[in-house]
Order: C-alpha cells, then sequence, then structure tokens
C-alpha cells in the first residue's frame, strides 16, 4: 500500500513519516540492550511510539485506501508487500 499511495501528492509526505519510523524502529530495535536501565527505557518509550505509529496507520492511511485504491493499485499494492516481505 505504501509503494502505491506514497506516488499520490496527498499521502506523499503522510507516508514518507511512516516509512522512516518504520526503518527507525527497525534500526533502534536491533540495538537495544534490554539487560540495562537505559535499554529497557529506550524500549518503553519505543512503545509509546509505536503505539502512536499503529494508531495512524489504522485511523488514517488504512480507511483512505478503501477509497483511494482501485483494483489493479491494490494488486500492485499486494505484489510490493509480498515482494518485501518473501518470508510471508
Amino acid at each position: 500500500m505504501f509503494a502505491v499511495m506514497r506516488h499520490d501528492p496527498e499521502c506523499t509526505e503522510y507516508i514518507g513519516v511512516l516509512v522512516r519510523e518504520h526503518r527507525d524502529h527497525s534500526v533502534r530495535l536491533r540495538a537495544l540492550d534490554l539487560a540495562t536501565p537505559e535499554g529497557r527505557a529506550e524500549f518503553d518509550a519505543m512503545v509509546g511510539e509505536l503505539h502512536e505509529h499503529i494508531a495512524r496507520e489504522e485511523d488514517g492511511l488504512f480507511p483512505a485506501s478503501l477509497t483511494a485504491l482501485s483494483g489493479d493499485e491494490w494488486d500492485r499494492s499486494m505484489a510490493a508487500w509480498r515482494a518485501a516481505h518473501p518470508q510471508g
């Protein structure tokens, strides 16, 4: 969905922020050391960020996609998702 909707000028920046957050969280999660107080505090902060991130996807992007995407665009969205997640 990101791969298709990011070409819509009304969605480009919104999706760009979500993509940057996905990448940022991925890097930060790999670097966490939960054996330290700092690592646990960072994890707690990330859970709060993730809650806000998911709300923006579920309450903003996903409902918008229902009316914004055509059948062909859904097909392209699913193909892009499969390519990005080959393990299923």
